[in-house]
């Protein structure tokens, strides 16, 4: 259900917005900065940036470990999703087009040519800042991080957190967005847990929260 949530909340609210921006063409500002066009474009970069669609089931599954942890997060999801909203009205309000695309124009792609072209297709160049990759993927990466906070899942952890590197590198070197994106959808993401989703989570083993569940 939170997995079948996700989708729908966010995939079909990202692609109206996207195209929406694309149809209005239209900009708020210029975000780019020289380290933009100096990041070099890496195809096979593609390759951890596709992995976002593993964050989503990550977190859903991985926050069944026990009742605690499962209210934990129902709570997680529900912001995860208000937040996603709340970014989906900036990308109308103060869009950004991510016109560094451009440079992948026309170069020969090989084997990487199908997969640019079916993500170019479906992803039109808007919905920029905060880049969504970096504020879900971080998010799912700090809940995770709270729920296996163990000696034995430390290599996990490390793993993950290198995993999630690689996804940022692979956001400017794909082109897919500008450091402006990268730097606010950190930003977004850490003031968001910090002061809003990590509170709601931790209130979630209050007396009133754990009967409330429990009488759903």
């Amino acid at each position: 259900a939170l997995i079948s949530a996700i989708i729908v909340g966010c995939g079909f609210g990202y692609l109206a917005t996207n195209h929406f921006a694309n149809w209005r063409n239209w900009q708020a500002f210029d975000p780019q900065i020289g380290l933009d066009t100096a990041i070099p474009f890496l195809p096979w970069m593609i390759i951890p940036y596709a992995t976002l669609y593993l964050y989503y089931p990550m977190a859903a599954v991985l926050g069944m470990k026990n009742a605690d942890i499962q209210r934990e997060n129902v709570i997680f999801h529900q912001t995860f999703l208000l937040l996603t909203w709340i970014i989906f009205a900036i990308f109308i309000l103060l869009p950004v087009e991510v016109d560094i695309r451009d440079e992948v124009s026309g170069v020969e792609l090989g084997l990487w040519q199908g997969v640019y072209d079916l993500l170019h297709a479906v992803d039109t160049p808007w919905n920029a800042w905060p880049s969504l990759h970096i504020v879900q993927s971080l998010l799912a990466v700090f809940a995770v991080t709270r729920w296996y906070n163990s000696a034995a899942s430390r290599w996990h952890i490390r793993f993950l957190w290198f995993a999630w590197i690689m996804l940022v590198l692979s956001v400017v070197a794909t082109k897919q967005h500008f450091v402006w994106d990268v730097a606010s959808g950190i930003i977004i993401a850490t003031v968001a847990w910090k002061f809003w989703i990590l509170p709601l989570m931790k209130n979630s083993h209050s007396e009133e929260v754990v009967a409330s569940f429990e009488a759903l």
